[in-house]
């Protein structure tokens, strides 16, 4: 049996709480462990109780409690014998006892200390099947909580942290000369650190439809190269640092007889650029799936965000639509997606329509220990004036990305994610062409 197995894997303590020899402990934790693997289960309680007595942080007694416990039903009992001895264990037992406090957890109905305790488990799944088996209970906790909560950490070098030139000058409409651009206003090199959390709560839910409401969170900060403050000695990283706030409900439905789920949402969200407050958006946005067959799946958006630019004491409305097309390729996944937007604001610079065509490749099967991915997008963006030419501006920008997903070196159900992007603005304003490499490390969630 491999829990019997387990505890005897179980290191003692070393020190007794009550009179009585080490070789008698050893006998009551084998007479224990013998007597739970045969099914004599009073008999295994009584010596545990004897052990326990002798030393209430006796491992193997612990386990075996939370094992009797869990047969009468005590989940409540089991999880607190079991959460004591889990770091008092190892291996298999370690991995056991993390297991029967979530158990605990959830017949209680906390599932998201549920959650966090099948991640705890992880490292000490004894094999490939008992990692399935969590990743399977966790995905099934995370449908039954009310609660998700969604985080993510990363750091990217970059070519370009604040979006600067790649040119060292630039004409203005009408004048017979060239300006030198500043250091802040070319390309400044450096690492970008972000964070973001996204948490949703299900406020009410039937068998046909949810409704949830959102909290997001992200910022992020720069530091720049040692090359960068020689080209900018007086810039900092922390003055291109941007951070949002925003609230959100959704809701979601699905009649019996379509083919995908429709999705109903509104947001409001906070922006700041440099400690100092950017926008104000309120979004509203509707989208629709559509399944075609089998193996391909369709999925529409229509959206308008008014805008309200707290830095220039201005707002407009800017409405969009999107269309994704998704196709099983065996175990690859392809997408296709078109976006077309708008900023109707007759500022220069700001104004513009713009059309963007991407593609994304999945491949369903690991290179290594590496899971890929690839992207690559084309946008054009026409603005209707601008300050740096004369008539309309006009920028075409190409990306190529890569994602290369590594769970196999992750830890508590998290593992890293790298990514490479590298990206291409050309404009007929000299001060928008713009080049990017960048390579991002990332940690995100294997569930």
């Amino acid at each position: 049996m491999l829990l019997a197995a387990a505890l005897w894997l179980a290191p003692p303590t070393a020190v007794l709480a009550a009179p009585a020899s080490s070789a008698s402990l050893a006998q009551l934790r084998g007479m224990a462990v013998t007597a739970m693997a045969e099914g004599r289960m009073e008999q295994a309680a009584a010596l545990t109780g004897l052990m326990l007595e002798a030393d209430p942080d006796e491992p193997t007694a612990l386990m075996i409690a939370a094992e009797a416990a869990l047969l009468d039903d005590a989940f409540d009992e089991a999880r607190l014998r079991a959460a004591r001895a889990y770091p008092l264990v190892e291996g298999p037992a370690r991995f056991r006892a993390a297991r029967i406090v979530a158990l605990g957890h959830t017949q209680a109905g906390a599932f998201t200390r549920a959650q966090i305790w099948l991640r705890r488990a992880l490292p000490d799944a004894p094999g490939a099947a008992a990692r399935a088996a969590v990743a399977r209970d966790y995905r099934a906790l995370r449908a039954r909580n009310p609660l998700s909560v969604q985080l993510g950490f990363g750091a990217a070098p970059s070519s370009n942290v604040n979006g600067g030139s790649e040119n060292d000058s630039l004409r203005l409409p009408g004048l017979p000369f060239e300006f030198d651009l500043s250091g802040d206003a070319r390309a400044l090199s450096g690492v970008t650190f972000s964070a973001h959390t996204a948490l949703r709560y299900r406020l009410r839910a039937d068998a046909r439809s949810a409704t949830s409401a959102e909290l997001r969170l992200s910022g992020q900060t720069h530091a720049l190269s040692a090359t960068a403050r020689r080209q900018a000695p007086e810039a900092r990283g922390s003055d291109y640092a941007q951070a949002s706030f925003g609230l959100g409900l959704v809701h979601a439905w699905r009649p019996e007889s379509w083919s995908g789920p429709a999705e109903i949402s509104l947001h409001a969200t906070r922006n700041a650029y440099d400690d100092a407050p950017l926008s104000d958006r309120l979004r509203l946005a509707a989208r629709r799936n559509f399944g075609i067959g089998a193996e391909t799946d369709l999925r529409l958006t229509a959206e308008t965000t008014r805008i309200e630019r707290v830095d220039l004491d201005d707002g407009w409305w800017a409405p969009g639509i999107g269309v994704d097309i998704a196709r099983r390729l065996g175990r690859d996944r392809a997408t296709v997606s078109f976006d077309w937007r708008e900023a109707r604001t007759d500022r220069p610079d700001l104004g513009h329509e713009s059309l963007t065509l991407g593609f994304d490749y999945d491949f369903g099967d690991s290179v290594g220990p590496a899971e890929l991915g690839l992207g690559a997008s084309v946008e054009w963006r026409d603005f209707d004036s601008s300050n740096y030419v004369a008539g309309e501006r006009r920028d075409r920008r190409g990306t190529v990305t890569a994602r290369i997903g590594l769970p196999a070196t992750g830890a508590w159900g998290f593992h890293p994610e790298l990514g490479l992007e590298a990206g291409r603005n050309w404009s007929n304003a000299d001060l928008y062409d713009e080049r990017v490499l960048q390579f991002d490390l990332g940690v995100v969630s294997s569930f």
